[in-house]
């Protein structure tokens, strides 16, 4: 694509004023990316007929791949029946947003001119459904007065490493094939290449598609940033980066990558839709986050710019032996935090009336106690900077099979919500 870039560099150039030295490195990357991306250029979203965004406290659940798979062969009236149901118990809940997995991998829910048609819609990638799923999941949410974010994972391709199994519209296929770099392999699966600003140049498009082509509320992203911290993966990139004079070490130089994307994902979130909420959602251990994943959660809480709302995934009971919930969320609670940056608490509703083998001693909590999530709102609704609750996931404490234990935590979770309407 042939454009004018002076405006992009003019854009970066001004924003690199009101940077820190260590960002003006992810400034100047961002430049680039915005140049391989549609060349930055603003776009006009459909109309905006959501519900305010404004909201008094976010009540939000996440709406997985998992919750999303459908039996081969469903029809249009089938969906929208079954996922009928799904936001009327939302709504009655007294949850106000959702998060959908609208591309769990290098795959879409939706028709894209980027991403074959995803795997869980008809047991195949790249098979047409035969409608468009999203189109019908943000109707139903407007309906039930639900605030819709599409959910994304940018840089996962696949749950496995296996080319056969990728349609031939990925545009992963094409890179494998040629094995120029863009897809690397790490825990058995396939991955886009973090250090490259085409492969963040090509999410930014996708997430362009979705935010022109559907009225919804947000982008969401959760915490698949670095997959690997071996340096064999971006080891060409950080050597040509080094051999122009880059000075950074790796750890640093990749988390100047991550702030870039971030920064720029967020970015092109508000060209072209300024009304919409841009949301990402780390892992709650901060140093993990930031040497494992290289994602510097605590730059993008102090700093506006990179995000609108932070959700840590604060997946704990109290009696957790090394991640107790109370001891966490008070972490996050006392992070420097931008006023214009949200912090809204992920909660583990999928844990509820499970045995927990990672909590040590504490790995029954979740059996022989049914208000842990009650017990969590409350303590986190009287932290510093407290902005609401994301709950992970739908069928951990609203689906149709739950044991007597989950039922009990929902029952006793939803009085703290119905109580006021906050919406």
């Amino acid at each position: 694509m042939k454009c004018n870039a002076s405006p992009t560099f003019v854009c970066a150039a001004s924003r690199n004023e009101r940077l820190s030295a260590t960002k003006r490195f992810a400034a100047l990357l961002f430049a680039t990316i915005l140049l391989l991306s549609a060349c930055g250029k603003q776009t006009v979203p459909p109309q905006t007929t959501q519900p305010a965004v404004s909201l008094d406290e976010i009540r939000a659940v996440w709406l997985s791949y998992y919750e999303l798979t459908l039996p081969q062969g469903c029809s249009p009236k089938t969906f929208r029946d079954r996922y009928e149901i799904v936001f009327a118990r939302m709504e009655a809940f007294g949850l106000n947003t959702v998060f959908v997995q609208v591309r769990p991998f290098g795959d879409a829910i939706y028709p894209s001119d980027f991403f074959p048609w995803s795997e869980i819609l008809t047991g195949t990638q790249g098979g047409d459904p035969g409608f468009d799923p999203l189109a019908i999941l943000a109707e139903l949410a407007k309906e039930h007065h639900l605030h819709l974010h599409a959910w994304i994972n940018p840089f996962r391709i696949a749950k496995h490493a296996d080319a056969q199994k990728l349609a031939e519209s990925n545009p992963a296929l094409e890179h494998i094939k040629t094995d120029d770099d863009w897809v690397k392999i790490a825990d058995g699966r396939y991955h886009w290449n973090p250090a490259l600003p085409a492969v963040h140049a090509l999410i930014y498009d996708g997430v362009r598609e979705i935010l022109t082509k559907y009225d919804i509320a947000g982008l969401h992203i959760d915490d698949y940033f670095y997959p690997t911290a071996d340096e064999v993966i971006d080891q060409k990139e950080y050597q040509a980066y080094a051999n122009n004079g880059g000075a950074l070490p790796l750890a640093d130089w990749r988390r100047e990558l991550m702030n870039a994307f971030v920064a720029g994902l967020r970015d092109v979130v508000k060209r072209t839709n300024p009304d919409a909420v841009f949301s990402v959602s780390p892992s709650s251990n901060i140093e993990k986050a930031r040497t494992q994943m290289f994602a510097d959660v605590g730059l993008w809480m102090r700093e506006e710019g990179f995000a609108d709302w932070i959700i840590p995934q604060v997946y704990f009971g109290f009696a957790h032996d090394t991640m107790d919930f109370a001891a966490i969320a008070n972490q996050w609670a006392g992070l420097p935090k931008n006023e214009n940056v949200k912090l809204v608490f992920g909660l583990a509703a999928y844990k509820t009336g499970r045995r927990d083998d990672y909590a040590g001693s504490a790995a029954d909590e979740w059996l022989t106690h049914s208000d842990i999530l009650a017990r969590q709102l409350e303590m986190i609704r009287t932290l510093n900077g407290y902005s609401g609750f994301a709950l992970y996931s739908y069928q951990g404490i609203l689906g149709e099979e739950l044991s007597n234990i989950a039922k009990k935590e929902g029952e006793i979770f939803k009085r703290l919500l119905t109580n006021v309407s906050l919406r």
